[in-house]
């Protein structure tokens, strides 16, 4: 199974599942029903591959939202042999449990991940376009700092493989949107001749977490394009697809 690493510390294991395996077999991991035992076979290797299983793994029912709650190895298995258990309405999700590994979906959307180094919690974001007018990420990030006790100086990020500015065109519907977020948003769009704009997303949230004084050497980026990189992602924008990739973090066991 072909996965991207993010590597950053000993502590955590984090990873964005492609979209074919190195025999081009197809990887989707998101239940459409199209075709659902396809979907659990493949994340049942992926548990493998990471010497572990299902029961300790957690996915959300998605809807675009800017809701988020904690998690624990008790809910573990919830979202993964079906949606019918999933939590749903959720975007995000973190813990402070060992080898509990953290699921968003994504397609062109941005997968977010943090690791708050001090208090040792991770957290696995959806952040779409509504989530990131909504800023989900800072929501998350806001919340560790002030309820979990998280220092800014000690909260790392990873900013996933989503769409490119250049590929993400946009109209005054949502830049009507982008405008009224709660701080200055100009420079994170291009107006076009033909009237539409080119918004830069994965730079919106990497300012959500700049404005909570994360430390911007602590942001990774991710360099990859989805509709560019079809070969190693789905997207929704390119294909209309209903296939998802994923992108997973743990904090590892310190015993």
């Amino acid at each position: 199974m072909k996965l991207i690493p993010w590597q950053l510390f000993n502590d955590i294991e984090a990873y964005t599942t492609c979209a074919y395996d190195e025999q081009h077999q197809l990887m989707n991991m998101s239940f459409n029903g199209e075709d659902d035992q396809l979907v659990l076979k493949n994340r049942k290797k992926l548990a493998t591959e990471l010497n572990t299983d299902l029961q300790h793994m957690v996915a959300t029912f998605q809807q675009h939202t800017t809701q988020f709650l904690k998690v624990s190895l008790k809910d573990g298995g919830k979202g993964m042999y079906s949606r019918d258990d999933a939590f749903i309405g959720y975007d995000a999700m973190y813990t402070r449990d060992e080898n509990l590994w953290l699921w968003t979906f994504h397609a062109d959307c941005c997968p977010v991940l943090l690791y708050c180094q001090d208090q040792k919690i991770v957290a696995a974001i959806h952040s779409g376009w509504k989530g990131t007018v909504g800023e989900i990420v800072g929501k998350v990030t806001k919340h560790l700092i002030e309820n979990e006790n998280c220092q800014p100086e000690h909260i790392y990020a990873y900013i996933g493989p989503s769409i490119e500015q250049k590929n993400f065109e946009a109209k005054d519907d949502i830049i009507k949107l982008v405008q009224k977020m709660s701080f200055e948003t100009s420079p994170f769009y291009i107006k076009k001749d033909d009237g539409n704009y080119l918004l830069d997303s994965k730079g919106l949230i990497q300012q959500q977490l700049l404005n909570l004084k994360i430390p911007i050497q602590h942001i990774t980026v991710s360099p990859y394009c989805t509709i560019e990189n079809n070969d190693l992602f789905f997207s929704y924008r390119k294909t209309k697809t209903k296939y998802r990739n994923i992108t997973l973090i743990r904090l590892k066991s310190h015993s």
